[in-house]
């Protein structure tokens, strides 16, 4: 009878036990759920074997037949194309490679286009715990956030010798995001990327779980749909991943983490009803599984995960040409307009000291050569007052009259370091020979700002 007895109460006291967030239940039962999705240029990995990989996030399985929840950031280059482009920064160039974007293109500080493309997700599937025991598949992308929501439907399609694929997959369990509540137990899986280089190192980096709590909401990111707070540590890699709550189902999607606290931003998986209905066969199996409608959805929209047109290199660079050609000539009708009030003017090196701006009645246009080799040594003086130079350099025109047909001669151009800041300039020339010249300087952007003549005349015997 005691024995009886002591069974009841044993068994009662297991079904009054509180359930909660069960890691190794999630580690043991799920991880063939949670996949990782490697981004690769299909052209360009034929071009060079290896130079297709273009970065990595995490996903999960939420159908047998292969659809996959992820981040829509971390797709959006299959989607939206990339670009390998050279930009200005502090007078220094540097290469980067971004999502394609014509706020992009448009960016005054891009100098160089350098490649475009698109993108293929290859999905990591693990069946078993090692390092190799996975196999790799290449999906779909079936549909995308629009909106603020930062979430994107994926279909394994084949695998990469592109037959199809047939086999059921082990889809994580869905829960409610609506449901959860500030303090409880969250769980982040995924895979956060430990190191940087090739796809075949980032197909070796195996999955982690970090815990931690809700730590309440953000409508600060996302002002409509809001993001779910947590201390659990979401890194580069983690994005897209799911997050299991203390049902041990997943209730969010790994999306970022604030910039300033460093707490992780979670995407409510309620949100994933709105873009999983692009596709009919996987909402309706979604929504059997569990998924269901947010209560908060107003900036929810979707597209289809459609390829969107991007420019080639050479459109790309033909409309930097164009823009800096514009630019260009904006500066110099500025830089034109700056040296309207120019004098340009020759006086003798004695006359002034230090580079001085000699007196009116010490600026001439006929001087008479004097001896040696040094016997046309002038000093030129540009003078710009009150306005500053605005210029790093100025290009000079000399030419020679020609006593023959009238007409002036290229003798010798100098490219000379100013001041921008200063309002005039000098520099000493040796006008050698008995003639007459004209001295035409320009600003290092090639506008024109004054011209003038002088003679030299053989010195009397």
């Amino acid at each position: 009878m005691k024995k009886i007895l002591y069974s009841f109460i044993f068994l009662a006291f297991l079904g009054c036990k509180e359930r909660g967030l069960d890691t190794k239940l999630i580690a043991s039962k799920y991880y063939k759920g949670v996949v990782k999705i490697l981004l690769m240029d299909p052209d360009l990995e034929k071009i060079k074997p290896g130079s297709g990989y273009m970065g990595r996030g995490s996903g999960f399985i939420v159908t047998n037949d292969g659809y996959v929840f992820t981040n829509k950031h971390v797709i959006e280059m299959c989607v939206k194309g990339y670009i390998e482009y050279e930009y200005l920064t502090n007078n220094t160039t540097k290469t980067a490679i971004d999502v394609y974007s014509e706020e992009l293109i448009q960016n005054p500080s891009l100098v160089k286009a350098k490649y475009t493309g698109y993108t293929v997700p290859v999905v990591q599937v693990f069946y078993g715990p090692g390092e190799n025991d996975y196999k790799l598949y290449l999906a779909e992308v079936v549909a995308t956030g629009s909106g603020e929501y930062d979430g994107a439907l994926l279909k394994i399609v084949n695998d990469l010798d592109g037959k199809k694929v047939s086999k059921k997959f082990t889809p994580v369990p869905i829960g409610n995001s609506d449901n959860i509540t500030q303090g409880e137990n969250l769980c982040v899986y995924g895979y956060p990327a430990q190191f940087s280089g090739t796809a075949s190192l980032m197909l070796k980096d195996l999955s982690t779980l970090s815990l931690g709590i809700m730590s309440g909401y953000d409508y600060v990111f996302n002002q409509d749909y809001g993001y779910i707070k947590t201390d659990a540590e979401i890194h580069p890699g983690n994005s897209g991943g799911p997050v299991f709550s203390e049902d041990n189902k997943v209730v969010g999607i790994a999306t970022a983490k604030g910039p300033t606290t460093g707490i992780g931003l979670i995407g409510g998986l309620n949100g994933m009803y709105y873009i999983s209905a692009i596709d009919n066969k996987a909402h309706t199996a979604l929504v059997e599984r569990g998924l269901t409608l947010p209560k908060r959805s107003s900036s929810i929209n979707a597209i289809k995960g459609e390829r969107q047109p991007i420019k080639t290199v050479a459109q790309i660079n033909n409309d930097i040409a164009i823009r800096v050609e514009n630019e260009n000539a904006a500066k110099r009708a500025a830089l034109a307009k700056n040296y309207t009030g120019s004098n340009l003017f020759f006086s003798l090196i004695s006359s002034s000291p230090n580079g001085t701006l000699p007196p009116k009645e010490k600026r001439y246009t006929n001087f008479t050569l004097g001896n040696g080799a040094q016997r046309g040594k002038i000093r030129v003086f540009l003078n710009n007052s009150p306005n500053p130079l605005k210029t790093e350099s100025i290009l000079v025109l000399i030419d020679k009259l020609s006593t023959y047909d009238g007409k002036y001669y290229k003798y010798k151009d100098l490219t000379l370091s100013v001041n921008p800041r200063f309002a005039s300039t000098y520099f000493d020339f040796n006008f050698y020979d008995a003639a007459t010249y004209r001295v035409s300087i320009y600003s290092g952007e090639k506008v024109f700002i004054k011209s003038n003549t002088l003679k030299m005349s053989p010195k009397k015997l």
